[in-house]
């Protein structure tokens, strides 16, 4: 490979293309990496978003009801802003998403489970007619 003259042109070329296959391999993962890092930080903000809208929901069953209802009761961003408990709901690009809190009383254990639904976004169970 090498004489007196140093690398030919076919080496060189051989060492280039070797270094272009490493580079682009190098870039995919990087790409990948950075595409999952943001799915979850996606997913922590909207998680966020529903641990919010539990926290105010607790709030008002704990103030409104004393802790005491039976069955299930389901307490939409309405209700919260008639008793000034709203949450501020939007997604990173600034849509406006609704949600609501399903309040499930089992034998005296208070159950929450918040849903939302924005444009990019729809908790797993949210049905619609409740909000």
């Amino acid at each position: 490979m090498l004489n007196k003259n140093g690398w030919g042109l076919r080496e060189m070329l051989l060492l280039s293309g070797i270094l272009i296959l490493f580079l682009f391999v190098a870039i995919f993962y990087i790409m990948s990496f950075y595409k999952e890092m943001d799915k979850d930080m996606s997913r922590n903000y909207y998680r966020d978003l529903e641990s919010d809208l539990k926290e105010r929901a607790q709030v008002y069953i704990d103030d409104y009801y004393d802790g005491e209802f039976s069955g299930e009761i389901t307490i939409t961003r309405n209700v919260l802003r008639l008793y000034d408990l709203d949450v501020h709901l939007e997604d990173k690009e600034g849509n406006v998403c609704s949600g609501y809190v399903k309040a499930i009383n089992d034998d005296g254990t208070i159950k929450l489970n918040s849903y939302i639904k924005c444009p990019s976004y729809v908790t797993e169970g949210y049905e619609e007619w409740r909000s």
